[in-house]
């Protein structure tokens, strides 16, 4: 019997604990799961609408999270794929779907032509909830906008800062945490990066692209390839070629070529082009007297690392590791 009354005793004080430590969330009307759906209701409804101000100045009020987006210029698709969420309708899509990190990612994406004249009446059937462009769609901003809400950035911000472009559009679609996810996976390969390319350290690199193997031009700081090899916080911190600064530098004719002094040469063109270029290049004096080709030490890379969004600088480091290590 006295063992009965210590039990009794002890579930009695047991509920008088629970009901002091109940949370203010609780309530005697529903139950913690329900009182959680609340909850993550809440947290919903602080979200959306939200808004958003463009490059423009203008500010756009989102009632809800866009399901379907019509992009007007090539880095968007990238960014968006990054984040989990391919566009609905996109400019340059068959250019795009060939870059090794997006193929296969926007087969259900809608192709709008060219991006700086997109097909108005395609964008019209995709019935776009948002129609994000650049201050390149000015001239037929008008017409956009009686399709869809137009957001409007501005283009050299966003290729020349992947980090900047990815927050900016996490923040339209609501994806800000998967944004700092892939920023932070990023910059930790970066780090990595850096640590692994120590032993090349004082050596220098050289960036050179060519769309047509006759027109050469050597990545100057305003590219984001340049910012992912070159910069000591958030690139690889290699060395340049010290006789290129500022922005790219186009040969206009081949010869000049000739002054790029660096030891290492990372060739960027169409992949699908590259046996011809190499071939042709190869029969070059001009060529074959570079420091880098002297020492074994030029490598190629496809255009696919050069369009600034994360998928593409993700690329270009992998590429660079790989080739320099």
């Amino acid at each position: 019997m006295q063992k009965m009354k210590g039990l009794l005793f002890l579930i009695i004080l047991v509920g008088i604990l629970a009901g002091c430590n109940k949370t203010p969330t609780e309530n005697n009307n529903g139950s913690v799961s329900e009182v959680e759906s609340e909850t993550e209701v809440n947290i919903d409804e602080t979200e959306w609408p939200r808004t958003f101000k463009d490059a423009s100045g203008k500010e756009i009020m989102m009632e809800k999270k866009p399901e379907k987006l019509a992009t007007l210029w090539y880095f968007y698709p990238e960014i968006l794929v990054a984040l989990g969420e391919p566009p609905t309708a996109s400019t340059e899509k068959e250019y795009l779907s060939s870059l090794s990190y997006l193929k296969g990612k926007l087969d259900s994406t809608e192709e709008l032509g060219d991006k700086l004249s997109p097909n108005i009446e395609k964008i019209l059937s995709t019935e776009p909830d948002y129609i994000i462009a650049t201050e390149h769609h000015k001239e037929i901003h008008d017409s956009l906008e009686k399709i869809a809400p137009v957001i409007t950035l501005n283009s050299n911000d966003i290729y020349e800062d992947w980090q900047y472009g990815l927050r900016t559009v996490a923040e339209i679609i609501g994806k800000e945490d998967e944004a700092e996810k892939v920023i932070d996976h990023m910059m930790k390969a970066i780090e990595t990066g850096r640590e692994a390319l120590k032993a090349i350290e004082g050596e220098s690199v050289a960036f050179i692209v060519s769309w047509d193997g006759k027109t050469f031009n050597v990545l100057g700081e305003e590219n984001p390839v340049y910012t992912l090899a070159f910069d000591k916080s958030r690139g690889l911190g290699l060395t340049p070629d010290k006789t290129f600064k500022g922005t790219n530098n186009e040969f206009i004719t081949f010869e000049g070529i000739s002054t790029i002094q660096a030891d290492h040469i990372f060739l960027i063109g169409d992949i699908t082009k590259e046996d011809k270029l190499m071939n042709e290049l190869e029969q070059s004096n001009v060529w074959n007297n570079l420091n880098a080709v002297k020492k074994s030490n030029v490598y190629l890379m496809d255009t696919s690392a050069i369009t600034g969004g994360p998928l593409a600088i993700e690329y270009a480091l992998q590429n660079i590791i790989n080739s320099l290590r």
